[in-house]
């Protein structure tokens, strides 16, 4: 190739143009070089069209001007012989266009009316396929093509397969962009979406949370009640019963019948009616004063040093109203003298719902007496282990599984709300900062194993 091409050449690939993604801006610098290096008339960029059988000119340069190139079309219908040929051959080099086999078909339509003498077509590839042709055409007289003229021309058209790659690239870095910031528009308006769905349930759980809570409290209530109600309602009695033993004495003294048998015997049986009146009162002023400052404990948790000991002995007696009716017989082998700071309402209420479990899923249908045993013993100076456990009817491992899941439960309708044990496992792992472990076979019962610090972390 001459000097003369080769510098063009090497300057057209050492622009940024091609590179650039214009496609137009690429096709013009092009055709501005095939022009200037050929010293031809008319150059132009002819593109196969998709789902057709033709090609269309895509940019035409005239004596140095750019041309408006619609409906310029040659279609493979039109133009058999053409096409056919340049399926076949590397380059069409046509000195005599209007006579060349490959070119003559253009005589009359195209190459007269535009007085158009010679033609050379190389095509341009892009990914292996041919897409178009780099068309030279001189006007005016004929031109014959060298050697090197056709290498500077196919070395163009490879040029406009790096610019074609070039504006691809730049599409897809633009729809990239494009589909980036539309996946980032939705991934903040799912954001949004979730966190107000996060509040929302976080809402939702605080209150089926302080609902549970509640619930608990409620049947405690229930059961403290219906115990409090015998102490009372035999105080009441014997209340009545010394008013009327002393209305007799009353009496026999108005009509002086009073003898000092007849007083002995009476103010015997008023002191004994005061006793029993003493002692129930005394029984239904220790439930209540035990229920209250649980339950005070369990609706608002303060940090506290207990003796935990003392403390789970004060629990069970508020839980056993509730557990009455089941025949629960507890048995406590509680380590004296354990101190712990930690917060007593939420061990009142890890306490309460795992015996209230007990109750409503345990001891249905065995044919044993129901027993909970509570034991407590103090592992190092930092950490004590709390163990709950029952003789009841025991948990399938497909359900022992899930059992500290929220909403989990096997009762469905049937008063579970599958909220109890969710409560105890996040009371213990989060408020009291320990770890629970479940221990449990088929029809061997159930245990609770609660490790606990000696006190609470960051106090």
């Amino acid at each position: 190739m001459n000097k003369t091409l080769e510098n063009i050449l090497l300057q057209v690939s050492m622009s940024s143009v091609p590179d650039s993604g214009d496609i137009q801006q690429a096709e013009a610098l092009l055709l501005e070089a095939c022009q200037l290096g050929l010293a031809v008339s008319r150059v132009g960029i002819w593109l196969y069209q998709e789902g057709t059988d033709g090609i269309a000119c895509s940019s035409l340069l005239e004596n140095g001007q750019m041309q408006s190139v619609e409906n310029l079309v040659l279609r493979r219908s039109d133009f058999p012989h053409y096409f056919s040929m340049l399926d076949q051959q590397r380059v069409i080099a046509a000195y005599d266009a209007r006579q060349d086999p490959a070119t003559s078909e253009f005589t009359k339509g195209y190459l007269q009316p535009r007085g158009i003498f010679s033609m050379l077509d190389v095509p341009i590839r892009h990914r292996g396929q041919m897409v178009g042709i780099i068309c030279c055409e001189q006007t005016g007289s004929m031109k014959r093509w060298t050697d090197d003229e056709t290498s500077f021309v196919a070395a163009i058209a490879d040029l406009y397969g790096r610019a074609l790659m070039a504006q691809q690239k730049v599409a897809y870095q633009r729809d990239l962009e494009q589909l980036n910031q539309q996946l980032e528009a939705k991934v903040k308006e799912r954001t949004q979406l979730l966190e107000a769905n996060i509040d929302q349930l976080q809402a939702t759980q605080a209150q089926l949370v302080e609902a549970e809570k509640m619930a608990s409290l409620g049947a405690l209530v229930a059961g403290v009640a219906h115990e409090v109600n015998t102490p009372i309602g035999i105080a009441v009695t014997a209340n009545s019963h010394s008013k009327t033993l002393m209305t007799q004495l009353q009496r026999l003294l108005e009509n002086n019948e009073l003898s000092r048998t007849k007083l002995d015997k009476l103010l015997e049986q008023v002191v004994e009616s005061q006793s029993l009146v003493e002692r129930n009162l005394f029984r239904a002023d220790e439930l209540i004063s035990n229920f209250k400052k649980t339950a005070v404990d369990q609706a608002h948790y303060d940090i506290q040093r207990i003796d935990l000991a003392d403390y789970l002995q004060m629990v069970l007696v508020t839980l056993k109203p509730y557990t009455k009716e089941l025949a629960v017989c507890f048995e406590v082998d509680c380590q004296p003298g354990v101190q712990v700071q930690t917060y007593p309402g939420a061990i009142a209420q890890v306490l309460t719902n795992l015996v209230i479990n007990a109750c409503v899923h345990a001891f249905h249908a065995i044919n044993r007496a129901a027993v909970i045993r509570i034991q407590l013993q103090q592992c190092s100076q930092q950490g004590i282990q709390l163990t709950v456990c029952d003789n009841g009817k025991g948990i399938p491992p497909e359900v022992k599984k899930r059992v500290f899941e929220p909403f989990f439960t096997t009762r469905r309708g049937q008063g579970g709300s599958g909220l109890g044990l969710a409560i105890v496992y996040n009371l213990v792992t989060n408020t009291l900062q320990g770890k629970i472990e479940l221990q449990s076979e088929p029809e061997q019962g159930a245990c609770f194993h609660i490790h606990l610090p000696g006190q609470l972390k960051g106090r």
